[in-house]
């Protein structure tokens, strides 16, 4: 009984052994039958094949502008608009004339430009028409008032005066109601 058992172990061993070598093997060497097509091969077909990527209903467009006088950056988001929807990146390039396409997918489109002026983040409070006024822009360059209060500059300190005549730099409009209040008595 021992040697039966002996040639058993023996015979399982072998089996397990030729198995192991037999995949050790074939990891490192492709036996392909005649007709089977690679993995590497189908991938490269498939993509290939493919078609280019399009504007969906779901793709996130970035719009992000640069403001050359002022150095600041301007990103806004949106989903795609229907007169978009459906557009491959040279449509889109054909379409936005004055943006540029810096990546495109059809989960994401992100465009970029840059603009000669100053974003509409900036504010100081100045002077106009007698009154003070908080205006948009930088003090020097060209701004429009965004609010006019009644406030006679002729009522105000001269040390005030003279710094809203050169326009006060201020950060928000929070900051302006602040000043006003301050101004007023």
């Amino acid at each position: 009984m021992p040697k039966k058992l002996f040639r058993y172990i023996i015979i399982v061993g072998l089996f397990v052994v030729v198995g192991f070598a037999f995949g050790y093997l074939k990891t490192f060497f492709s036996f392909k039958e005649p007709g089977q097509i690679n993995k590497m091969e189908e991938v490269q077909e498939n993509v290939s094949l493919s078609k280019e990527a399009t504007i969906n209903p779901n793709t996130k467009i970035i719009y992000i502008t640069y403001c050359t006088k002022c150095g600041h950056k301007m990103i806004n988001e949106s989903s795609a608009d229907e007169k978009l929807i459906g557009m491959t990146k040279d449509e889109l390039k054909k379409h936005l004339i004055d943006w540029n396409i810096e990546s495109f997918s059809s989960d994401e489109v992100v465009l970029n430009r840059q603009v000669d002026t100053i974003c509409d983040q900036h504010y100081y409070i100045g002077i106009q028409d007698g009154f003070v006024a908080l205006f948009n822009g930088i003090p020097g360059e060209v701004s429009k008032a965004v609010e006019t209060t009644d406030i006679l500059a002729d009522t105000l300190r001269e040390e005030d005066r003279a710094l809203l005549e050169k326009g006060l730099v201020i950060t928000s409009k929070d900051e302006f109601l602040k000043i006003r209040e301050g101004l007023s008595n």
